[in-house]
């Protein structure tokens, strides 16, 4: 269904509306259809020429929506600021956002114990469902719309735009972020939180790959190493790490283990131009175990060193390895020893990587940084500096890990905005 072909305009109506919604992505959608299920008049207005753009890419166009976590573990594991979603999550998390979507007609499936994704695996059927229900409920859309103001005067909100001046008694922002701006994302959302007194923090590219310095990376694009470990390499960010799989690129280093770090890689590479890190790419061994593992190696029959380290990694992994740390890789596994061994050992412990930049809001799946959380009520998501304004998903100080947490807020969030005032009527 395309979004540009089924509205009807808002614009020749001349009326004013209960809510209007600027944005017309997972959050703004979700936003206008809780508000019209209320009984309330609601708009979308959006800049591109169809909904849902950004929503469609997800996932690699399968958009995994939510993952299995219960409310505490899912907030946990977003980590900064996880509890703010609180609210959002009671109204529309987990179980509660997969009967929304059966009711839409979109069936969910979990084939992995942890992420939801459409039975379809298509984020297509998830945005045919949603403009579904907005057909159905009648909810007017303007596209091709873009917003160049904001203001509340004489009681209601004034959303200028090209051929005029929508109205409304509540407005809700839901613009998203930066990230991947070939699907319509500009950032113009943080412009209008501003003009109602928002502070707006750093925003940074999130769940993107990263680039570096060595260039080893581009002989091993072939390979995916499971269970990867990755640790930033400075004493006062030792904390920034991640573990799960990695995949090499010809510029540096992707996959979802680097995109759930690049969530805090970013500022790093910011502040200090580049980035020191060790990878674990063995599963996590430690020197003892690489060391016992050495032991039974040299009181075995004669192998090649290479051999014995194919049972660990993969030959060219391994290769790149021998290399880094000077080590003979045409030797036995019995005649590596002393200095050359214990350089290995290290070397496969704490490989040595240094992250010189990413690939941009081009690359990414999400922005880091927004609107300032302390200035938003959680429990209404609306503005403590403006009354009837609320700003859900992107546009807020607030993201997630990869498996389906940013679009799991982006859907709740969309919902307790879209409930306003009415935060007490039935669903």
């Amino acid at each position: 269904m395309d979004a540009s072909n089924e509205h009807h305009s808002a614009s020749e109506q001349g009326a004013a509306f209960d809510v209007i919604v600027i944005g017309g992505g997972a959050s703004g959608m979700v936003a206008a259809i809780r508000a019209a299920r209320l009984g309330r008049r609601a708009l979308i207005v959006e800049k591109s020429p169809s909904l849902g753009r950004k929503l469609l890419a997800s996932g690699g166009q399968r958009c995994n929506l939510s993952n299995t976590l219960d409310t505490d573990q899912f907030m946990e594991r977003v980590g900064r600021d996880g509890r703010f979603m609180g609210p959002a999550l009671d109204g529309l998390g987990g179980p509660k956002l997969r009967e929304f979507f059966h009711g839409i007609g979109v069936q969910t499936v979990v084939l992995d114990g942890f992420r939801v994704w459409p039975e379809t695996r298509k984020s297509s059927t998830v945005l045919a469902g949603l403009l579904g229900e907005l057909k159905r409920l009648e909810v007017p859309i303007e596209v091709n719309c873009e917003v160049t103001g904001t203001q509340f005067e004489d009681g209601m909100f004034h959303v200028q735009h090209a051929g005029g001046t929508f109205r409304s008694e509540e407005l809700v922002i839901a613009t998203g972020g930066l990230a991947l701006p070939k699907s319509g994302a500009s950032g113009g959302g943080y412009g209008f939180a501003e003009s109602f007194g928002h502070k707006i923090t750093a925003r940074h590219p999130a769940g993107v790959p990263v680039v570096t310095a060595e260039d080893w990376t581009g002989r091993l694009t072939a390979h995916t190493i499971g269970k990867a470990h990755l640790q930033v390499a400075m004493p006062k960010h030792s904390k920034v790490a991640r573990t799960g799989d990695l995949i090499f690129t010809k510029r540096g280093l992707r996959g979802p283990v680097v995109l759930d770090i690049s969530r805090d890689l970013s500022p790093l590479i910011e502040r200090y131009g580049e980035v020191p890190m060790h990878l674990n790419l063995c599963r996590g061994k430690t020197q003892e175990d690489w060391q016992s593992i050495f032991k039974a190696w040299r009181t075995g029959p004669q192998r090649a060193a290479l051999e014995c380290m194919e049972e660990h990694l993969p030959k060219e992994v391994a290769e790149v390895l021998f290399e880094l740390c000077g080590a003979d890789v045409s030797g036995t596994i019995q005649g590596l020893k002393g200095e050359a061994k214990d350089a290995l050992i290290r070397t496969l412990v704490k490989t040595p990587i240094t992250i010189t930049g990413h690939t941009g809001y081009d690359g990414a799946f999400v922005t880091r940084g927004g609107a300032r959380l302390k200035d938003v009520r959680p429990e209404t998501l609306e503005s403590k500096h403006q009354p009837g304004l609320y700003l859900c998903g992107e546009v807020l100080d607030l993201d997630g890990p990869c498996g389906g947490f940013n679009l799991q807020w982006a859907f709740a969030s969309g919902y307790l905005a879209g409930t306003g005032r009415a935060i007490s009527a039935p669903s």
